[in-house]
């Protein structure tokens, strides 16, 4: 390609790109390491190209058509490149995807970050995902690592884009699909390519450019506004069930409880085995009595609602009982606040179990209509139960949905934008705010999510229908063994930008205690990147396993007590085959976690057994805030 090719440079980065073939070469000057994009098949070429003394600009020409006017900007460390078009658009999937070498790590921001060698043909990459969905990507970004060199592709905007992944040559290429906001282009589309020495100095370009466009605000920052944030610091996350929950959610007989769901003997059972911090989460609700109870322990006590979902009406006499009676506050206002698809029909959302054993789907509210829900529905119910935590399921992980509804017409954006402020409602009533699966564009409201370090591709199947379901022996789900808690496939990209900004917990059908045989390796997880654990139990199986919990606690809530509040500045792997890992907290604490069979020797000639962790303050401070 380089025939024919226009380049930029600076002391740190060389880029050509060939007119012809539309694509881009990125080289990094410091270590010789150089990406090429793969040829599209859309038939793009670049006409009207000028030069300015750091940019380039053209046009970017398929057939006749001039699609877009686009400018190549180069900096110290990274190379922008912007579009602007005008009129209509559905999707435009350029630039082209970088071609994948043999030895490559792979890197996505799936959940808390996932990676695997390009050659891994058996790892579950999914030809798409979202940008950003708490199910897809948590963040607007993806890359690779090429020997000594990382390269991140960034978008500046976390919605109105979709990431493609094909394997054209045996190995994974990904690139962006714009996709248009409402039929036009609506905005700029702006996205970087940033070349760093190590993932986490790639992390930390993406973390100053987040806080320049807005989406980081830190936990010490959100617990000035909210005090009761403080005691989300260190605290166990703990969904607690009675024994026939499930049976009444999903219309199976109920059975006589072995162990009545005795709140307050069960908290005190907590107390005596050391639970000094938790966050007590009820998916039916406690009482007001409990509530008061549970504050008195300086415990968070929280309560779970959906504002996405609502019953359609002609689905109503179909539907379980309970499930119909739990979200008759939605019904108020249906159709008129369900979110409308661009062909009119109203959109659909979860299913649920009906009477006769078969499933219907629900409509999915337009999230400014849920916003409004939110506001009218959460202080009344405060004041009556008073709790001091609320979890929105779903909300907080979707970045947007475009709502065609001529009473409440929302872009992606706008949708965002509402999910946001349904949260720091919240935060402004002094509840201490949590949603499922978090991810950048809401990231700045919430206090809390649950699902982000469980990435989807990892979850035994249908996680989200068995909140207490536990698996032992040759039963534990193989995606949750060779990928879930596979330390060779993980690693935190989320933490290395946002890591101060919220606390985060693995998912209710994912929880620590789901497999109790690989609870001390979460218990790892959970130390090394400094986030407390998530139980999900049955009263019943409280009693089996509470020794195990309370063990499982003590190990996985003490780095998270004295970083919660700290970036994490730093990760190594310190094995080649990825087992060992070392994290860095602001500067202040390193977390060193042996994932392998073997011992582990230590810089200072200690030696880490196999399965264990350590913390050590950096120059012997240990004063934590």
């Amino acid at each position: 390609m380089y025939g024919n090719a226009m380049m930029l440079e600076n002391s740190r980065l060389m880029l050509r790109i060939c007119p012809e073939e539309a694509i881009f070469a990125l080289t990094d000057k410091r270590t010789g390491a150089c990406f090429l994009q793969s040829p599209g098949e859309f038939g793009f070429r670049f006409a009207d190209l000028t030069r300015a003394e750091s940019a380039l600009v053209f046009s970017l020409i398929q057939g006749s058509a001039n699609l877009a006017r686009c400018e190549l900007t180069l900096a110290e460390n990274f190379v922008q490149l912007s579009l602007e078009g005008a009129g209509t658009m559905e999707e435009l999937a350029f630039p082209a995807a970088w071609r994948g070498q043999k030895g490559d790590l792979c890197l996505y921001p799936i959940g808390t970050g996932v990676c695997f060698p390009a050659e891994d043909s058996e790892f579950p990459i999914p030809e798409w995902l979202d940008m950003v969905h708490g199910a897809h990507l948590s963040m607007a970004m993806w890359g690779m690592q090429r020997g000594n060199t990382v390269l991140f592709s960034v978008l500046e905007r976390c919605t109105d884009a979709r990431l493609h992944t094909l394997r054209p040559h045996g190995l994974p290429e990904s690139g962006v699909v714009w996709l248009s906001q409402k039929g036009d282009w609506g905005y700029r589309r702006v996205m970087r390519f940033y070349l760093a020495g190590s993932v986490a100095e790639a992390c930390a370009c993406v973390r100053s450019w987040r806080e320049q466009l807005g989406y980081v605000r830190t936990l010490r920052e959100k617990m000035a506004h909210t005090p009761e944030v403080e005691k989300l610091l260190g605290a166990a996350d703990i969904w607690l069930w009675d024994d026939n929950n499930m049976n009444r959610l999903y219309a199976r007989p109920e059975q006589p409880e072995k162990t009545p769901r005795d709140v307050r003997r069960i908290a005190r059972e907590m107390l005596e085995l050391g639970f000094d911090r938790v966050l007590w989460n009820s998916f039916e609700g406690e009482t007001p009595e409990d509530c008061r109870f549970l504050k008195e322990q300086g415990w968070l006590v929280g309560k779970y609602d959906i504002y996405r979902d609502v019953i359609p009406e002609d689905a109503r006499k179909h539907v379980i009982p309970y499930r119909l009676a739990r979200g008759a506050h939605h019904f108020k206002n249906w159709p008129d606040d369900v979110r409308m698809e661009r062909d009119g029909q109203l959109s659909k959302a979860w299913q649920l179990h009906t009477v006769d054993g078969n499933m219907c789907y629900q409509n999915s509210i337009c999230d400014l209509c849920a916003l409004k829900m939110t506001m009218e529905d959460v202080p009344p119910d405060v004041k009556r139960v008073g709790y001091n935590s609320r979890f929105i399921d779903v909300q907080g992980g979707f970045s947007g949905s475009e709502c065609w509804h001529p009473m409440h017409p929302c872009t992606r954006e706008d949708s965002r934008r509402y999910i946001c402020q349904q949260t720091e409602f919240l935060g402004d009533m002094g509840l201490v705010a949590g949603v499922e699966a978090g991810q950048e564009g809401a990231v700045r409201a919430y206090h809390f999510s649950e699902g982000t370090i469980s990435p989807l591709i990892f979850r035994q199947d249908d996680a989200g229908r068995r909140m207490n379901a536990m698996y032992y022996g040759k039963d534990v789900p193989p995606q949750i063994s060779g990928g879930m808690l596979n330390a060779a496939r993980r690693l935190p990209l989320w933490d290395l930008v946002y890591h101060d900004c919220a606390v985060n917990y693995w998912y209710w059908g994912d929880s620590s205690n789901c497999c109790p045989e690989w609870m001390p390796v979460r218990d790892l997880f959970d130390a090394l990147y400094g986030y407390p654990p998530l139980y999900s139990l049955s009263a019943s199986q409280w009693e089996q396993i509470k020794d195990q919990v309370a063990a499982s606690y003590r190990r996985a809530t003490a780095t998270a007590r004295k970083v919660a509040l700290l970036p994490m500045t730093g990760f190594d792997w310190l094995t080649p085959d990825r087992l060992v890992q070392r994290t860095v907290f602001g500067g202040r604490y390193t977390v060193t976690a042996n994932f392998s069979q073997e011992p582990f020797s230590m810089s200072d000639g200690s030696v880490l057994p196999a399965g264990a962790w350590r913390m050590d303050a950096i120059g012997g401070d240990d004063d934590a805030d």
